[in-house]
């Protein structure tokens, strides 16, 4: 299978598989690149962005493995506050095209859940250049901006770019 054909689906975390996300690891140079499994959580529970947001964590399951997770920030009565929050792939899973179809399938569910969307954004450090070659191959562009938090710059899919993720 090349990379370009990995099958992944989103499972929505509860209490029955959130266990399954503490045991992912990244490589030590990522680390600071997503939030830790614990606080991803923690960060939808407590609607880290505000109560307008639908905030949703997923498993990136592929077969029978998990092979990482994304968590999402949507204000559905927005156009474009939409929000891929954290994507990570487990280390021992990456460079086998996972990341490419987790984004995939991250878009197709944001754009069917939320008829108003117009744009999705992320933030990608500067040092994750790998990410960064993901999602401008995918049609992200630099918006300009950076984010609050961590002042690395955000991106943004939108137009005929995000338009092709609608079944």
């Amino acid at each position: 299978m090349k990379k370009t054909d990995q099958k992944v689906v989103l499972e929505p975390i509860d209490r029955g598989n959130f266990r399954r996300l503490f045991n992912m690891q990244l490589r030590n140079e990522q680390i600071t690149f997503v939030t830790p499994p614990r606080w991803t959580l923690a960060r939808c529970y407590v609607k880290l962005f505000g109560d307008n947001f639908e905030h949703l964590p997923h498993l990136i399951r592929a077969d029978d493995e998990v092979v990482g997770y994304a968590t999402t920030a949507c204000d559905p009565n927005s156009a474009d506050d939409y929000w891929i929050d954290d994507i990570m792939i487990a280390a021992k899973h990456q460079g086998k095209g996972y990341g490419r179809a987790a984004m995939v399938e991250v878009l197709k569910m944001i754009v069917a859940r939320y008829p108003n969307c117009r744009a999705v954004q992320l933030t990608c450090f500067r040092a994750n250049t790998n990410a960064a070659a993901l999602y401008t191959s995918m049609g992200f562009e630099p918006t300009g901006g950076v984010d609050e938090e961590f002042g690395e710059p955000n991106y943004k899919l939108s137009g005929e770019a995000l338009a092709k993720f609608k079944e």
